[in-house]
């Protein structure tokens, strides 16, 4: 048996995925665009697990290292985040942020992988990093992050 294009004149290589307009009575077939990193309708964001550091012991991240393909200029929102604040049973911690913008990318598009040092600074327990983009808002493709600061030496201050 011969094998089907799904109705199509070739293979097109990509999941299609079926949807319905909102009338509800014309189907359609949706697929990702994987040759383009600039979704013009939907943001996208990259999260990285909680940082534990010393039970204890406040940790200053002071600077966000990210390498990433250069796939053009995009711009992106660094969210670093923690707690701060008491950390017994009686007190609760409050949530703490840094958000700063971040331009990346060249307008020639190298494709090569680019590396920025971006000062961000926060002192919180459990820190966090968020990179967001918004829709429409450049092509994005992290390939690295590293964050980097201090611990305080005096444990339980």
């Amino acid at each position: 048996m011969a094998g089907s294009n799904g109705g199509m004149a070739a293979p097109l290589g990509v999941a299609l995925y079926p949807v319905c307009t909102l009338a509800g009575n014309t189907g359609l077939f949706y697929f990702f665009d994987t040759t383009n990193y600039n979704d013009p309708l939907s943001p996208s964001y990259y999260t990285w697990k909680q940082e534990d550091i010393i039970a204890g012991r406040m940790p200053t991240c002071n600077r966000v290292i990210i390498s990433y393909r250069d796939l053009g200029v995009a711009n992106i929102t660094v969210t670093l985040s923690g707690m701060v604040g008491q950390t017994d049973s009686n007190n609760a911690c409050t949530p703490s942020l840094m958000v700063r913008p971040l331009t990346i990318g060249t307008t020639n598009a190298t494709g090569l992988i680019c590396t920025v040092n971006f000062g961000i600074s926060l002192s919180a327990a459990n820190l966090q990093l968020r990179v967001d983009r918004a829709a429409d808002a450049g092509p994005v493709s992290i390939t690295k992050i590293r964050l980097e600061g201090r611990v305080e030496k005096t444990a339980y201050s």
